[in-house]
């Protein structure tokens, strides 16, 4: 996490406003104080009365010393290191995945390039499958990722690693998109049940229950669940790929999975918050990738222009459309196709149908005079 770093030095960095709403929300009271420049908070837990003085102006010379002596007291309330509250306190509002990696060759938090290489890269894939999976439920993902789950990766930061093992701390500030499907970052002052229900609480929670889901399973010899195919719990074959590539390939390899949710929400919505995969894993989830895959490749991409749109036109009832696309076949004559889109895909069309851009849709055709996509495996805006 944090280490050969002046602690003292980094809690400069801290927002007294922050440190104030993380003690209110862990059960802090405040103490009223004559004095502006400070804020008095006080807790007692089993007959042990504990008090800390933040410092709100930095200006203050002890300012420092002061912010530090704080952190160390909440540390030995709430029985964490100095490392984990600073963590917090220096990214409120998130959630921090952890991904841990233990193997001969990681000695006191060094790894192999080419192995922390695969951890990042398949980190950032394991959160980019997993927003996709949310919004977009498909077998295998394919083509461009839509603007606000770029967005979301490029708002999350991987943190500094741990002594002893090689750890991938990934921090993942509260997001949510509006009702226009716009992204929107949220702040420390957000409701609580606002934060709960965000992009970003779906999307670690759902990385954490995937991840519980694959292992049961697989410990269970029911390898045939890995493959089910319902929305609310479609994993994808891009996240199995994302898992398989945290060097779960390597003879003897452990990666441990450790989420710390935000302490300003409360309800997590999972059971577990540490799950640990062994090599003995990497083979099962590599079947599953391939079986995933398979289906995928039975499937016809499709590249044209939306000539109608047809949907319920009450918006709020609106869960499917369907769309009838123009396109070129082998020898360049013009047909057209017919396919269904979910409610995200559709409202997508529209627009796409407005600008006139090119579409690109996969799926399995049926045979006939009018071909059509009973369900589009992936759908994308050619911009």
């Amino acid at each position: 996490m944090i280490y050969s770093v002046n602690f003292m030095d980094l809690t400069e960095k801290i927002s007294p406003l922050a440190f104030a709403k993380y003690l209110k929300d862990m059960g802090w009271e405040p103490f009223q104080s004559k004095r502006q420049y400070i804020k008095i908070f006080q807790y007692e837990k089993n007959d042990d009365f504990f008090q800390v003085i933040i410092p709100t102006e930095k200006k203050l010379n002890d300012y420092k010393e002061a912010m530090y002596k704080a952190v160390v007291t909440v540390a030995k309330v709430e029985n964490k290191s100095v490392e984990q509250v600073l963590l917090y306190l220096l990214n409120p509002n998130t959630d921090i995945l952890k991904i841990r990696l233990e193997k001969k060759d990681v000695e006191a938090g060094n790894i192999l390039f080419d192995d922390a290489i695969r951890m990042y890269e398949s980190a950032k894939k394991l959160l980019a499958a997993t927003a996709l999976d949310i919004l977009h439920p498909k077998k295998y993902h394919q083509g461009r990722m839509d603007d606000c789950v770029l967005e979301f990766l490029s708002s999350c930061r991987f943190g500094q690693t741990e002594i002893g093992s090689y750890v991938v701390s990934v921090v993942c500030p509260f997001a949510e998109l509006d009702e226009n499907e716009d992204y929107k970052q949220l702040s420390i002052f957000s409701d609580e049940e606002q934060c709960a229900n965000s992009l970003t609480r779906q999307v670690t929670s759902r990385v954490m229950k995937n991840i519980s889901f694959i292992k049961n399973q697989i410990d269970n010899g029911e390898l045939d669940k890995l493959l089910l195919q319902d929305n609310d719990k479609i994993i994808s074959a891009n996240f199995y790929e994302a898992l398989g590539g945290l060097n779960l390939d390597s003879d003897g390899a452990d990666v441990e999975f450790i989420a710390e949710w935000s302490p300003i929400v409360k309800n997590t919505g999972c059971t577990e918050d540490r799950i640990l995969l062994t090599h003995d894993y990497y083979q099962p989830i590599e079947i599953a990738i391939g079986k995933l895959k398979e289906e995928t490749n039975r499937s016809t991409k499709i590249i044209g222009r939306i000539k109608k749109l047809e949907s319920s036109p009450d918006v709020q009832k609106r869960k499917i459309g369907k769309i009838t696309v123009v396109y070129l076949d082998e020898n360049d004559k013009p047909k057209t196709v017919t396919a269904n889109l979910n409610k995200n895909e559709y409202d997508r069309a529209i627009k796409a149908h407005e600008r006139g851009c090119h579409i690109e849709i996969v799926g399995e055709l049926s045979s006939g005079k009018r071909p059509f996509m009973s369900s589009c495996e992936s759908f994308t805006v050619i911009e």
